[in-house]
């Protein structure tokens, strides 16, 4: 089987994105780097020239909202590795900037619905069913205030719900993937993540007790990134 050369851009501040990937991505043939995201240098002048089959962006505690010391160097590789036609995903804030670096800024907002958090509702549309096999309804880990409000062009919506209409698109020409949600977290990682967060959470009016009653209805992380890295 051919080997996949991925690359995670970890954009965390907490720096716990690229662990909880990895402990993802665990077939023999998957060839897994990553990179740090924190400074413009984060993003070596060569990092283009890296025959990398697939690209992961991955979320932050950072706002989209807010230029961040790395924003023009994430925006002009995104643009590289679209025109070099290497698949890409992004995960929450990870999905946000990319919209932002192949749209614009108007691509993205805070919701206006606020923070959406937990293991939150979402409904898989279009073909998502069929080429995910999921159930029309889902649930999937949230932890989120902004939002994508525009998909480049040729992009299907997979999920949506009340709080984020994209909350899950693919686009086979630009070879995107993205999810406003985290793919990558357990029913174990996440509760021990919102449990982490509770002061935060609980200061947004959201009883963290009644978040970790729920969890996932599948296995996010086998779903989403097998199907991402099936993509050639």
């Amino acid at each position: 089987m051919e080997e996949k050369k991925i690359l995670i851009l970890d954009y965390s501040v907490d720096r716990l994105e690229t662990p909880t990937i990895k402990s993802c991505l665990t077939e023999k043939y998957w060839n897994v780097s990553s990179l740090f995201i924190d400074t413009e240098a984060s993003f070596p002048d060569d990092l283009i020239e890296n025959e990398y089959t697939h690209i992961i962006h991955t979320g932050s505690a950072l706002s989209i909202q807010d230029e961040a010391p790395f924003t023009e160097k994430a925006i002009q590789y995104i643009q590289d590795a679209r025109d070099k036609g290497i698949w890409q995903m992004g995960i929450c804030y990870g999905h946000q900037l990319v919209c932002k670096a192949l749209v614009g800024s108007h691509a993205v907002r805070s919701s206006p619905h606020g923070f959406e958090v937990g293991w939150g509702s979402v409904n898989f549309v279009n073909n998502a069913e069929d080429i995910l096999h999921l159930n029309g309804q889902e649930n999937v880990w949230q932890h989120h205030f902004d939002e994508v409000v525009e998909l480049p062009e040729g992009s299907e919506i997979l999920a949506t719900n009340n709080h984020s209409a994209i909350q899950a698109y693919i686009n086979y020409n630009e070879r995107l993937l993205g999810t406003q949600f985290h793919p990558e977290f357990t029913k174990e990682a996440g509760d021990a993540y919102f449990l982490h967060d509770r002061t935060f959470i609980e200061k947004n009016n959201v009883n963290v007790d009644e978040l970790v009653a729920s969890c996932p209805s599948f296995d996010t992380a086998k779903v989403f990134f097998t199907y991402f890295l099936s993509q050639e």
